[in-house]
């Protein structure tokens, strides 16, 4: 394997691994991929298996595979950005119409499924052209301005200095809960039972809620500056180039594991010792901030980790294996929802608050796994996934050749 193929095969490979943290985070909740009513969770309080799947859940998945996601999309635009010719003017036009499409694609997805993150992709990848030129002091402030979510951190501190509103009174917070409740057991069970023109309509209505979500939790934020660390590190060649930069890479995997223990650590006590009550209010804003500094960290070292461990010579066998999958991972993130959607969803088994989380934890290990083999033996055939050449094609304007020369 020449060095060069090697390089491209690592940096797919890395983007593949991204899916099977997806699908877990996703498949934990049913692929409902929004509230749900507390009768459906309280079910499985007392399951010993799935209490350990929450806890790891909440620990390395659930706000750290976005994130990693994310970062890919932003290493891929550097990887297109250094290798178009120098003369190439259509490059940003081109790339510009490629955001379009995605758009389109992600909005008929949400459609389907609610949890679609490719809309919010596409319209944060305008964003980031404003950045391609950047230099990398530019890049570096905005990287930590956005990863670690500093817009929203600084609305809740002006939140929290206003003058306090008047407390609402025990009944009106019943009806809120009861309200709120309510809301979520129409769609939960929309979701769960409708028929396909009842979820396809709920799923239209939920797109404010999405919306709302990205903004008030400061997500979008996060997911630009993820955007932004992959161009940052695209730009600079760091995992095409893995021998020449491994100590840098190895210190970064090092102190972002040290100091994620720390951090880790602070929460479990604080939860175990239930002394979230105890601290001030303000306190909250602290511990928000932290889990953001701790998904930061555990993302930096899911990537250095799986760059130096996928590196080893030893490894080259499982490389090719994600490598497959991560150059299908527009498709293979899409069979993800309709395989989750076809489980859980009223126009399929239905099957959604009826599997515990910790067997749905071993269904996403499958359902990873099958694609592995899948997507060796596609690409063994096909020279890109299915909505890979669709978008490529719609890109370019001109059907791409779908089939190898070898399978002709």
């Amino acid at each position: 394997m020449t060095s060069q193929k090697q390089r491209i095969l690592l940096v797919d490979a890395l983007r593949g691994f991204a899916l099977l943290g997806i699908v877990l985070a996703h498949i934990g909740g049913w692929f409902i991929a929004g509230a749900m009513p507390s009768e459906v969770w309280q079910k499985y309080q007392s399951d010993t298996a799935s209490t350990i799947v929450s806890f790891i859940d909440g620990i390395f998945i659930s706000g750290k595979f976005f994130t990693y996601f994310s970062f890919f999309f932003g290493v891929s635009f550097a990887i297109q950005l250094l290798q178009r010719k120098e003369d190439d003017s259509r490059f940003l036009p081109r790339f510009a119409w490629r955001l379009v499409i995605l758009f389109i694609i992600g909005f008929i997805h949400h459609l389907h499924w609610k949890g679609d993150i490719l809309g919010i992709y596409a319209f944060l990848g305008f964003f980031l052209l404003l950045f391609y030129k950047a230099s990398d002091k530019v890049l570096l402030v905005a990287i930590l301005i956005f990863a670690l979510n500093i817009p929203n951190f600084v609305h809740e501190i002006i939140a929290f200095n206003k003058a306090p509103e008047k407390p609402k009174t025990e009944k009106e917070q019943k009806a809120e809960f009861e309200k709120n409740e309510k809301e979520n057991a129409k769609s939960y069970f929309t979701l769960k039972k409708g028929t396909y023109t009842e979820i396809v309509a709920q799923n239209f209505k939920d797109f404010k809620f999405k919306v709302e979500f990205q903004l008030y939790s400061g997500r979008i934020f996060v997911t630009f500056g993820f955007f932004l660390l992959g161009l940052f590190v695209g730009k600079r060649k760091y995992l095409e180039d893995i021998e020449t930069h491994k100590v840098l890479i190895k210190k970064v995997m090092w102190w972002s594991l040290g100091v994620n223990f720390f951090i880790i650590a602070f929460f479990l006590t604080v939860e175990l010792g239930q002394l979230w009550d105890k601290f001030p209010k303000w306190f909250g804003l602290v511990g928000n901030f932290l889990f953001s500094v701790h998904s930061l960290l555990m993302t930096l070292f899911y990537i250095s980790g799986m760059a130096l461990l996928l590196h080893k010579k030893s490894m080259e066998k499982v490389m090719l294996y994600l490598a497959g999958i991560g150059k299908m991972v527009l498709s293979n993130y899409l069979l993800q929802s309709a395989i989750g959607v076809t489980l859980f969803y009223g126009i399929g088994f239905g099957l959604a608050g009826d599997i515990s989380p910790a067997w749905c934890y071993l269904i996403g290990l499958g359902i990873f796994t099958l694609q592995l083999f899948i997507s060796k033996w596609w690409l063994e055939k096909f020279n890109y996934g299915p909505m890979e050449w669709l978008w490529r094609s719609a890109t370019y304007l001109k059907w791409q050749a779908f089939l190898k020369k070898s399978s002709l």
